[in-house]
């Protein structure tokens, strides 16, 4: 045999071996390294997202508290009253029940013995507890400007019924929404009234004077014209429907007082739950009016507001409690203090999940600036 023609020594063979299980394990490093690193991008780009998108849908709320029927009102200014008696009206509730906050319900705030639904309804300490950190909720409220209620007459038929008739000459109030040409039907099933929705009247041109519960809408006909007629009869879950209360129900508009338009409320509450799909996996939800309550964001774990309130010339800011002698219609801008979400899935090779938190602030549009102008006195 040639020495040319000799193969590889043992200790050649042994050298080649180790050198190339040194290059696959460094390869093995390198995918591993770049796995994590896809995982941890893919997971906070996910986490960015939905933020985004929770955040988005609560500033939008925010940002509308107080508009249409709720705006400046003098002393009762971003507010309505509510029946005061025995059985105190309570949010957030469902056609159902009131129990998804906390797995109670809240009653509303009380100023003087009065009880008030605010454009902003603070809930510090009134959510569930994660961890062993209690959460907050909260509730804004608005004008729902997709239904041209104001287009409708209204007619007072007793505590529990109100007439809408459309009439045959459009009355000046009437605004109709972009796109729309004629007043939609009350009963229509997309924009409609439906079970759980709130309407809030004026009476005689001097605010607000009820609010309450729609229960049920029934097409019937006032000569050639669409008529509907809606009822608020007692025992609706929010013990909103009080008809036998003269203060802050249907009873406070009977003649000869004489009901001047009718706008729907949206009442809208964030709050946290546990998903029922596990019991375990905390959650961020919304709920509107009477509607069933929907999930906005998962695994968000912690959920905490501060508030900006303006009182005569002075500013309070960042108030976790309303200081004394403030109400929640002094609340000019909301603070979310902290959102804290974690990822979907856990990392095994990193061996726990990611996490964000988010601290970001919505002025409230329509209770940034306050009427500070003598409405009544020596004229300038």
């Amino acid at each position: 045999m040639k020495r040319g023609d000799r193969g590889f020594t043992i200790i050649e063979m042994l050298v080649s071996m180790a050198l190339g299980a040194l290059v696959l394990g460094m390869i093995a490093q390198l995918f591993s390294q770049a796995m994590k690193v896809t995982w941890v991008t893919s997971q906070r780009a996910e986490l960015q997202q939905d933020f985004r998108a929770g955040t988005n849908l609560m500033a939008k709320d925010i940002s509308m508290a107080g508009a249409g029927a709720l705006g400046q009102q003098g002393l009762s200014q971003n507010s309505v009253a509510l029946p005061v008696s025995a059985t105190l009206p309570v949010y957030p509730c469902s056609a159902a029940a009131c129990n998804f906050v906390n797995g109670t319900s809240v009653a509303y705030p009380a100023v003087s013995g009065a009880r008030y639904m605010y454009s902003i309804i603070p809930g510090p300490n009134l959510g569930i507890t994660i961890n062993g950190l209690q959460t907050d909720i909260l509730t804004v409220s608005y004008t729902d400007a997709n239904l041209a209620l104001n287009c409708y007459n209204v007619t007072y038929t007793n505590a529990t019924t109100i007439v809408f008739t459309l009439p045959a000459v459009l009355p000046t109030t009437c605004i109709l929404p972009t796109g729309v040409t004629v007043p939609q039907p009350l009963n229509d099933p997309v924009v409609g009234l439906k079970a759980g929705d709130m309407l809030l009247f004026s009476v005689s041109g001097v605010g607000p004077a009820a609010i309450g519960v729609v229960s049920t809408v029934t097409a019937s006909t006032c000569g050639a014209l669409p008529c509907y007629t809606v009822s608020f009869p007692s025992g609706d879950p929010g013990h909103i429907n009080q008809p036998t209360v003269a203060t802050g129900s249907l009873l406070a508009m009977a003649p000869p007082k004489s009901i001047q338009t009718a706008v729907r409320l949206l009442l809208i509450t964030y709050y946290l739950d546990i998903s029922p799909v596990d019991g375990v996996t905390p959650r961020l939800m919304r709920v509107q009016n009477g509607r069933t309550p929907a999930p906005v964001a998962e695994n968000v774990g912690y959920l905490k507001f501060s508030y900006d309130v303006f009182n005569g010339g002075a500013v309070s800011a960042n108030q976790t409690a309303l200081p004394a002698g403030t109400t929640p219609a002094m609340i000019t801008k909301v603070n979310i203090t902290h959102m804290t979400m974690r990822s979907q899935l856990q990392g095994l090779a990193m061996g726990g999940y990611q996490g964000l938190d988010i601290q970001t602030s919505i002025a409230a549009r329509n209770m940034t600036f306050q009427q500070e102008y003598p409405i009544t006195g020596t004229a300038y």
